[in-house]
């Protein structure tokens, strides 16, 4: 069922993805996630993977801190230009979206894509703001994750193009590896904006919690890592200079964040999660996962939507339902049932 699950949403991304480029197209893949998330980070690795897939090269690639509109025009021109899809489209999180309203607003003359994304807007006067920059680019399209930001996106983006599609990190190569070592139960949190207090989850078995992040030791290597980014964001003068050296260091940043991801699943044969892409990650390694929800809900929603398809991944509406479902999993597991 996991292997069906994942072609099932891989041919429909692909179907998604491939009416918009064409075999060797060259594009531009703008805001890649410069930071220690590894669901961003999955995200990356699908959108990377999809466009080999379809044989589309990315002529450049650029962060928030260190993206040059001078070297974007002049290594893509006027062809495509692809921005990171997520869950940070909407004034929660603002400056990736105030990003993308610079870049649709400087480059009228590029098609452009919004890979999917979740809208999450609490102020509405924001949202007008942002319809009203997208509607003035004449080839913008946007592609939503989950049926309530497709719904959002129809009812105020009606100047553009707006689509489904799955989130791309479906798209990304993961290996198997459904059994833990340590504790029965990896139990993974928000610990942001995003959290919401579920109440106790009471687990009658061996369990570790952590959030997403980079420490210790892994921290120097991300510090190595991210260097090129760190000296282009204080000497923008540098940036095309370094660009070969930020392209370089994006794959690998990807790389640790989900060696470092999937370091702490393998900790346990279940996951409880109320994060997205930890939720999909565990399930792509074939564990047993319980979902709860998140504060704007796109948990639910993309449970809903294609998550569900995974028979290894239940969704929890409360912290009572969580404990059963987590009760049933780790008995499951234990038993090889």
């Amino acid at each position: 069922m996991m292997r069906q699950a994942l072609d099932s949403i891989r041919h429909e991304t692909l179907a998604a993805l491939g009416a918009h480029t064409a075999p060797g197209d060259r594009v531009a893949l703008l805001d890649f996630p410069s930071y220690d998330n590894a669901g961003d980070s999955l995200i990356y690795a699908g959108q990377v993977a999809y466009l080999d897939q379809l044989q589309v090269r990315v002529d450049y690639v650029s962060d928030l801190h260190t993206h040059s509109d001078a070297l974007l025009a002049k290594r893509v021109g006027d062809r495509t230009i692809l921005l990171q899809g997520g869950g940070n489209f909407g004034d929660r999180w603002t400056s990736h979206q105030t990003f993308r309203e610079k870049i649709v607003a400087r480059f009228p003359n590029n098609k452009i894509v919004g890979l999917p994304q979740g809208i999450d807007y609490s102020d509405p006067d924001a949202l007008a703001k942002t319809a009203s920059i997208y509607a003035r680019h004449p080839n913008l399209t946007l592609m939503l994750r989950e049926k309530r930001s497709y719904e959002i996106a129809l009812a105020n983006f009606s100047n553009n193009h707006v689509e489904y599609c799955p989130d791309m990190a479906f798209g990304a190569d993961i290996a198997d590896s459904p059994d833990g070592s340590e504790v029965d139960v990896v139990k993974l949190f928000r610990a942001d904006s995003e959290r919401v207090d579920h109440g106790a989850v009471d687990i009658r078995f061996s369990s570790v919690q952590y959030d997403w992040g980079v420490h210790g030791t892994d921290l120097a290597r991300w510090n190595t890592i991210t260097f090129p980014t760190r000296i282009a964001y204080n000497f923008p003068k540098a940036t095309r200079l370094l660009y070969p050296a930020l392209a370089r260091s994006y794959p690998r940043a990807v790389a640790l964040n989900l060696l470092i991801a999937q370091r702490i699943l393998n900790k346990g044969s279940v996951v409880l999660t109320d994060r997205l892409h930890a939720a999909v990650l565990a399930a792509m390694m074939g564990k047993r996962v319980v979902a709860l929800d998140n504060a704007n809900k796109k948990v639910s929603e993309i449970y809903t939507a294609y998550l569900n398809r995974f028979d290894n991944v239940r969704f929890a509406a409360t912290a009572a339902e969580a404990a059963e479902l987590v009760s049933q999993a780790v008995s499951d597991s234990r038993s090889g049932g």
